[in-house]
Formats: structure tokens, sequence, C-alpha cells
């Protein structure tokens, strides 16, 4: 009897209590002394939460800068109790992302269970991803880039009536808007054979839809933060989270088109039919014969994976970029004037915008990287260590994630002198300060960089010199003095307020 009054004593009960709540403290933070017995910088981290938590209410590419400016190149923070590395410095990110890239394969380990989106490019790992980027990446050859560039200029064609319309009606748009529609026509014929109707209007369903999943709701509330603070919960959030229902529709009109084309004979020569005969074709060895890695089955589920990956990705970054050009022309009309000049020179060599038009124009492309440099699409890069490494006394351990912050890395006075000035001489071969190759990531780095990075710079380049050769852009009252974008932990920053005006030349 006296031994279990003593265990249920008001004393037994408050050590008991105390003991508990010590190790759920210590649980919570025995990580949190990582970074700081390395001498590495960072902000106070929070039991079980890390730093993440209000992200979600963050303006990202200004809090990533605020933080670069407060804690340095480099400094540490924690999703929850995870390590989590935080750099802008060009000879680190050579390490991880091209030198040593053998020890960072892989993006952040996110249990994805779901059909289709398991096989993902961005989601899958080390060498079912090794075989899947090489089996997709002949679809993108020099090759099947100047067949694809027909449809390109076509659709951007067809952009100069609109625009026309518009500059005549109201003189000013919305350049997110138009060049959202001309880059998911661009995708949706290049990549699934297909014409959609009425892209431009507000209730265009394949709009709405591809906009949601881009933007869920998720991103700006602490849903999104869930996974980053309890990884082993990813598999229970992550369809609520990440992939809303309106996926379905883009899965359900991709499997149906890959279903028709296996029992069609006609040929397309667009990504899903030149990625299933390149996937069918990747093989191994098996007993000393060649034999596919993948069966019917597994093979179109690689395809609509990366189909619905090349579209959502294509479709919001480039007319992202799009809209930054527009507006950073109108904001620096002698680069216009000068682009515009350049532009009319090549046209009356070739006689029209075509692949073989945009092969040598060095203008063009300065312009684009100044673009991408100051509105770098994508916010933050990130790489997870799959083996123990030390660089310059930064000690990285297995399972922690790296992570590149793009816009304080582009705005980095040691690599990009007078920063905040759109400048695309600074990308001349004659220009005075050569730019760190290693301190500009708008497609990534290394061998994971993104499998899309030549198409992409196609479309861009066809669609910007018909475009300006055709319009003018110039500031209105609605125009912002800087390029503003969305509040909220968005993987794609996204403009707002992006109105310029337009005229016709």
């Amino acid at each position: 009897m006296e031994f279990i009054s003593l265990l249920f004593s008001p004393v037994t009960l408050a050590v008991t209590a105390i003991s508990f709540l010590y190790f759920l403290y210590w649980y919570g933070t025995s990580t949190f002394n990582y970074f700081s017995d390395q001498g590495i910088p960072g902000p106070k981290p929070i039991p079980y939460v890390g730093n993440v938590w209000g992200l979600w209410k963050e303006n990202l590419p200004e809090y990533d800068k605020k933080m670069v400016k407060k804690y340095g190149k480099t400094f540490g923070t924690f999703d929850g109790t995870l390590p989590n590395l935080f750099t802008i410095d060009a000879d680190l990110i050579r390490s991880i992302f091209v030198k040593d890239f053998d020890h960072f394969v892989n993006r952040r380990d996110f249990t994805v269970k779901r059909k289709i989106f398991r096989k993902m490019l961005s989601i899958i790992q080390n060498k079912e991803w090794k075989d899947v980027r090489s089996s997709v990446t002949p679809v993108f050859t020099t090759g099947k880039i100047k067949q694809m560039s027909v449809l390109i200029t076509e659709c951007a064609n067809q952009l100069v009536p609109k625009f026309r319309k518009v500059a005549e009606s109201e003189g000013k748009f919305d350049a997110k808007l138009h060049f959202s529609a001309f880059t998911v026509e661009v995708i949706a014929r290049c990549a699934f054979g297909m014409t959609i109707d009425n892209l431009g209007g507000k209730d265009n369903e394949f709009m709405t839809r591809a906009k949601a999943v881009f933007s869920p709701p998720a991103n700006k509330s602490p849903l999104i933060m869930i996974p980053f603070m309890f990884p082993k919960l990813m598999a229970t959030f992550a369809d609520r989270i990440f992939f809303p229902k309106d996926f379905d529709f883009f899965i359900n009109m991709l499997t149906d088109l890959v279903q028709q084309r296996s029992n069609s004979t006609e040929k397309y020569h667009d990504f899903v039919e030149v990625a299933t005969r390149a996937i069918m074709d990747y093989t191994k060895t098996v007993g000393g014969k060649e034999v596919p890695v993948w069966d019917r089955e597994e093979v179109d589920e690689i395809v609509i994976s990366q189909s619905l990956l090349f579209l959502l990705a294509g479709f919001d970054t480039t007319a992202t970029t799009l809209t930054n050009s527009a507006f950073l022309l109108a904001r620096n009309p002698d680069v216009q004037d000068r682009l515009f000049k350049e532009i009319m020179e090549k046209h009356a060599k070739f006689g029209e915008v075509n692949h073989e038009m945009i092969l040598d124009f060095p203008y063009v492309d300065h312009v684009i990287h100044e673009v991408l440099r100051m509105c770098p699409p994508v916010i933050r890069i990130e790489r997870a260590c799959n083996k123990e490494v030390t660089y310059n006394g930064i000690h990285i351990r297995k399972g922690m994630v790296v992570n590149v912050l793009t816009f304080p890395l582009h705005y980095c006075e040691e690599y990009y002198p007078d920063p905040y000035r759109f400048n695309p001489d600074r990308w001349a071969p004659d220009s005075e300060i050569k730019p760190n190759p290693y301190a500009f990531m708008p497609f990534g780095m290394g061998p994971r960089n993104c499998v899309g990075m030549r198409f992409a710079m196609e479309e861009l380049k066809i669609a910007l010199c018909t475009i300006v050769k055709n319009f003018r852009f110039f500031p209105v009252a609605e125009t912002p003095e800087t390029m503003q974008f969305e509040d909220g932990f968005l993987g794609v920053a996204q403009p707002i307020g992006a109105i310029v005006g337009i005229e016709s030349r």
C-alpha cells in the first residue's frame, strides 16, 4: 500500500510530469545546436516548429533578401527539427550542384504514393530519377526543339492580332493574363497536339484549373508548413495540400490522350508521342540481353507524369518571365528601343521570326538573362544530402536540405554590381565584370537542372521577338515602380499589378 501511495503521491506525479515535459522539450529541440556548434548564424528556432512558422504570410523574395542581409551568405534554419542550410555562396553552390552532385542527387524527400505524382521528375529519386531523366532528355534535342519551334512561332503570331485589339481598345493590359494564355496554348500544341478554344476567356476551364493548381489556397495558410515541420505526415497531407482536386482535370485529360494515342497510327511529333517512344525504347541489361526498363503500364504513367509536369511548370514560369519582360522593357525604354532595332535588323535578313533567326542573336539572349536575373521565376532551389560531407568547416549531414535563395543570389553586389539596374550588357562577352556562372540559377543548375530549359528559352525568344517587333510597352498609372510579387509560401514568384501600356508600332 505504501508503494502505491508513493507512486501516486503529489511529489511523484509532479516529478513524472516535469520529466515528461522535459523529455518533450528535449526531443523538440535536440538538434537545435547543430549550426551554433559550427559557428553558423541563423534565427532562433521554436521547439518542434523550427523557423517555418509564419512563412505562409511572408513575401518570400523580400523575406529571403532580409535573411541574407541579417545573417550573411550562408546561414542555418530548421524545418521542424530538421537542419536546413541556406546559401548564396557561389563556391558552395558549385560544390553541391555540380562538383559533388553525387552527394546531392535528390530534392527533399516528400513521400508521395499517389499514382502519376509519384513518377514526376521533380519528386522521384536516385536511380529511378536517373533512368527517367535519361529517357526523357532526347525529347529536347536540337532537332526536336526545331520541330516544336514551328508551332511556337504559330502561337506567337496569333498573339499579334489579339494584342493589337487590346492596344487599340484599351491601350494597356494585364500582361500575366495574356501571356498565360499564350504559354498554355504553346504547351498544349507542342506537348499534346491539342488546340484549346477560348484560352483568353475569363471562364475557360483549362486556364481556371491551371491557375488553381499553381496557386492553391494552402500556399497561404499554415497547412503548407505541416509537411516541413513533420515530414512523416507528408503522405497523409500530400493530396490535400499539394495536389488539389483541380489536378484530376488534367490527369483525366492526359490519361484519355495517352490511351487514344496507343490505339492510333497517326503521327503528331509532340511531347507525348516522342516521350512515349523514348521511354519505351529505354533498356537495361538482364542476363546479357537488352530488355525494356518499364512495362507498358509503367510507361503510360511516366509519360502522363512528365506531361503534367511539363504543362504546369512550363505554363507558369514562362508566362511569368514574359510578364516580367514586358514590365522591365516598359520601365527601360532605351533597352526596348535597342532590342527593337536589333530585331528589325535580324528580321530583314530572315524575313520572319523563326528558329533560324534567334539562333545567333546575342542581345535577345542578354535581355532574357537579365530579366531572369532580376525576376527569377523559382524562389528557392533545394537539394538533399545523401552522404555526409564537409565544406570549409560546414558539416552537412545525411538527410539535411540545402537551399539556394535565388532572389538574394541574383541581387548580390559581389556577383552583380549595381544589381537593381536592368542592364542586359552585363551579359555581353566584352563586359568588364563577368557574371559568376554559379550565381545564376533561373533553371536550377547541374545534372538536375530544368530538363525543359532549351524549350523554354526557344519559346521566350520567339515570343519576345514577335511582340517587340509589333508593339511598344510603356508605363501607365497602374504600372508599379518595381515588380511586386504575391505573398505566400509559393514555389514560383507570382507577379501582381503587372499592368503596362501597349501600342502598335
